[in-house]
């Protein structure tokens, strides 16, 4: 094992990582992420995705991929010509080039014409106006407005009260009725997954929000089916109407950083190990 895939090795199982659960996150073979932690690089396709495997393994476990690159480079196969020709991208020749210029003419000549078509028609019209004698205005002809008078009664003490009553009767039909706060029941933890009961609501919506650095979201439903499986990023909170579900697993990849809740309210992490997955059971 070389010391770029110890140094490796040893991020992944601080963050609690399996190679099965690496490769969940990084959407590369386990067999590539093992070899590339024991050093052995000729089973992948190249040098190029030598440096690419490596830079997001590191990513996914919470190192700097270029620094390490740079500091075990003696560590890692020399790129071929090959591998340097996929990541330069061709340069058009210049027949291509003038092909699109001309194309791009060819699109914006209709519009040109109607430009010129329209300052025609303004020239003409300003033109036919000048021309034109000049109509005499009618004078105005001022109108007395009638006078009104209000003759309407001031109302009697009775009145008012009657619309007092009339008044305190609607604030108290619009007055809200308090919303009932959620109750939780932690029903026990076992390893890295912890239960939770959730009840007092009839609709339910889950929330989680990553607050310094991003974290890894898995959501699964009562039936093992996947809902979500990718990162949630800081300021971009991620929410799902979990109503109609009766179970949910959800399993967090950076806890520390981590907040889940329901109707808005915290569900508390046992610990601040990671991963850790919440088991959170809805009583409707």
């Amino acid at each position: 094992m070389t010391e770029l895939g110890t140094r490796l090795k040893e991020a992944r199982t601080a963050k609690g990582y399996s190679i099965e659960d690496l490769q969940e996150i990084t959407k590369i073979q386990k067999r590539y992420l093992a070899n590339i932690e024991e050093g052995n690089y000729s089973t992948i396709p190249g040098a190029f995705y030598v440096r690419a495997f490596i830079k997001q393994y590191a990513e996914a476990v919470g190192l700097n991929g270029d620094e390490l690159l740079e500091t075990y480079k003696s560590e890692l196969p020399s790129p071929t010509n090959e591998d340097v020709a996929k990541t330069i991208p061709a340069t058009p020749s210049r027949r291509t080039l003038g092909g699109r210029a001309s194309n791009r003419f060819m699109e914006i000549m209709p519009m040109i014409i109607v430009a010129l078509f329209v300052v025609a028609i303004i020239v003409i019209v300003w033109t036919l106006r000048q021309n034109s004698p000049e109509t005499e205005e009618s004078p105005a002809v001022e109108t007395e407005e009638p006078v009104t008078m209000d003759i309407t009664p001031p109302p009697s003490d009775q009145t008012a009260t009657d619309n007092e009553e009339e008044e305190e009767a609607v604030e108290e039909e619009i007055e809200e009725e308090p919303v009932p706060k959620l109750a939780f029941t932690l029903e026990g933890t076992q390893g890295e997954t912890s239960t939770y009961t959730v009840s007092g609501a009839e609709t339910y919506q889950l929330k989680l929000m990553a607050s310094s650095d991003k974290t890894w979201l898995n959501l699964k439903d009562q039936a093992n089916k996947t809902l979500y499986d990718s990162w949630v990023n800081t300021g971009t909170p991620y929410e799902l109407d979990v109503t109609t579900t009766d179970q949910i697993r959800v399993r967090v990849g950076n806890v520390p950083v981590t907040q889940v809740f329901i109707n808005d309210e915290l569900v508390e992490f046992p610990t601040d190990k990671s991963p850790q997955n919440l088991v959170i059971k809805f009583s409707k």
